[in-house]
This record gives structure tokens, sequence and C-alpha cells, in this order.
């Protein structure tokens, strides 16, 4: 068993020193980000709570090169998001009223990856997609009834995230724009 655990350290020290000659990401590459959001762009404005943040993977994958100059690479990928997240709205101008709203989304990526470093992947993308809305209306029992909704749309939206790789397949991550949430951060995992 410890010859069997050497033998795949090594087999996995050669194969990190072979991809860290490659770009930080290219043609080829595959991703996958795992990610909590705050800050809701589906249910936003006055009087809404963040229920519990947004819970998100991506996917993506390399598809082109585009050699920029001596040092810059840009890198087009494409790919796909699954993401839950919910909001509390109360309301109390008369009456106690909440609102509870649980929604999933799924959508389309496309980003653009500035490659001039060999540990740093900023990057901007874009998403257009779906997103499954349900709502629970919680009366006072006098006025309001208790109800559910259930809706959907299609969502479009911008942002622009980095990635800074600690190992040739393993990084952090952070999403700033008008996705799924306003913020993003978690982990990636390159193959």
């Amino acid at each position: 068993m410890k010859k069997l655990s050497l033998l795949l350290v090594a087999v996995f020290l050669v194969f990190a020193t072979a991809r860290s000659q490659e770009l930080v990401f290219g043609k080829g590459n595959s991703a996958i980000n795992l990610g909590i959001g705050f800050g809701s762009t589906i249910l936003h404005g006055v009087g809404y709570k963040m229920g519990f943040p947004s819970i998100s993977v991506t996917y993506e994958y390399g598809i082109v090169e585009i050699p920029m100059g001596s040092k810059l690479t840009g890198v087009v990928s494409a790919g796909g998001l699954l993401g839950y997240g919910g909001a509390k709205y109360e309301y109390s101008l008369w009456d106690n009223v909440s609102y509870n709203y649980n929604y999933f989304m799924f959508a389309a990526r496309g980003n653009y990856h500035f490659i001039f470093h060999d540990k740093f992947d900023p990057y901007a993308g874009v998403l257009i997609g779906y997103y499954l809305l349900n709502g629970k209306w919680k009366g006072d029992g006098t006025y309001h009834d208790n109800w559910t909704a259930n809706s959907g749309a299609f969502r479009a939206g911008v942002y622009v995230g980095a990635r800074w790789f600690f190992t040739p397949a393993i990084a952090v991550f952070s999403e700033l724009g008008y996705g799924m949430s306003y913020f993003t951060i978690g982990g990636t995992f390159k193959f």
C-alpha cells in the first residue's frame, strides 16, 4: 500500500510539472468553479434580504487561443452555470406579511481570458439563461391568505472575474457583475 501511495504521488508530481509549462488556462483546458454568491441579481431592491448565499457550479472549456503579443494571450472559453439561491421580503406597513423566494438558474456562459502570468487568470464574460422562481407568501391570518407562486424568466448578464492558481490544477476565484449574484467567491479545479 505504501508503494502504491508513493507511485501515485510521483505520477501526480510529474503531471503537475509537465502542466506547469502550459498557459494558466488555454485551449483544451476544462475548469469547474464551485462558488458562493452574495447579493441576488434576480431578487433585489428595497426590502429584499438575502435568505442565504447562492450556490453555483460553473464549467468552462477553452476553445481557442489568440496570441496578442509577446506576453499576452487571449483565450476564449464556453460553458455553463447551475445555481440555487433565495431571498426574503418582509412587509409590515399595515400587517405582517413575508415573502420567501427560492430560485434555480441554468445558463450558458462565454469568457475571454487575458493570459499574461503563469498563476493569474483574469477574465470577462457574458451569460444567458433561464431562472425558475418559487415564492411563498405568508400572511397574518386576517387579511392575507397563504399562497405560493411559480414563475420563470430569461436572464442575461455580464461579469468580470479572476483566478489565482496555487497549483496547476487548483485555484481560488472571484467574480463581480450582473450574473446570478453581484459577488461570487469560491474554488476552481482545472483539468
